[in-house]
């Protein structure tokens, strides 16, 4: 009897902690539940929360849309442009305007179409450093002599493009970019970089083609760069005098040494 009395209370005992391990258990599991949908909800918020910054675009010069041609932003297929207007505009703004600098020399410097050539001009305003103020580092700008124009002396006129120094997309040098004319398929003349592939307009610096991937080396600079987002190259307006100097106009109140 007194063995059969300890094995009821043991079984008795068993079945307790039995009954208290499922309880245990179940709340467990409610609690896994509760914390799953919590996650569950705030993951588009962590999402939003992680997403990548977006890089500022290039910068923008006044009238860049019209590029300073009169009416050309309102323009129609088939108008013309007043080029003596444009021309009138550009000789007065060259004479009054202190951001006008002298870069280079045609036959010296950009004697062939599609040459190019690396410049300074202007520089970043400066600021305190560790050991005092600190003036700010050159610009450098790409000079590229592309396809000129004819005149309303019937005369061919040079034209050179200056943009930036290093490729958007892959920081490549574009003084080693490749120049090309306008064609059939493309009436604007373009700039490619030979380290990625990135192709830009050189009248307005937009990407026409970024990042193509269309070989080995183009496909490794993708991967690398891709995520940074296509972005328009800064193009500065520039004049060629009739001896053969080439300026560009800086952006409004760049430091000019």
């Amino acid at each position: 009897r007194h063995f059969a009395a300890r094995l009821a209370i043991m079984l008795l005992c068993g079945l307790s902690l039995l009954a208290g391990a499922a309880s245990a258990l179940a709340g467990a599991g409610a609690g896994a539940v509760s914390l799953g949908a919590a996650h569950g909800a705030a993951a588009p918020a962590l999402l939003r929360a992680a997403a990548p910054l977006r890089v500022p675009a290039a910068p923008e010069m006044k009238g860049k849309g019209s590029r300073g041609m009169p009416k050309k932003a309102m323009m129609r297929p088939g108008d013309m442009v007043n080029t003596g207007a444009k021309k009138r505009m550009m000789a007065r703004d060259f004479q009054q305007k202190k951001e006008w600098v002298r870069v280079a020399k045609l036959e010296d410097d950009l004697a062939a179409k599609g040459s190019t050539k690396a410049v300074e001009a202007g520089r970043a305003p400066g600021g305190m450093g560790p050991t005092g103020f600190q003036e700010g580092s050159k610009y450098i700008w790409s000079l590229v002599r592309g396809e000129g124009y004819y005149g309303e002396d019937g005369e061919e006129e040079a034209k050179v493009f200056a943009t930036d120094g290093a490729c958007r997309a892959c920081k490549f040098p574009l003084t080693r970019g490749v120049w090309s004319g306008a064609q059939a398929g493309c009436d604007e003349q373009t700039l490619t970089c030979p380290a990625c592939g990135t192709r830009y307009s050189l009248e307005s610096g937009e990407p026409l083609d970024f990042l193509p991937g269309d070989n080995p080396v183009h496909w490794l600079a993708k991967v690398a760069n891709e995520k940074n987002g296509p972005q328009r190259l800064a193009v500065l307006p520039t004049r060629v005098s009739k001896s053969g100097a080439v300026y560009v106009r800086l952006p409004e109140n760049t430091i000019i040494d």
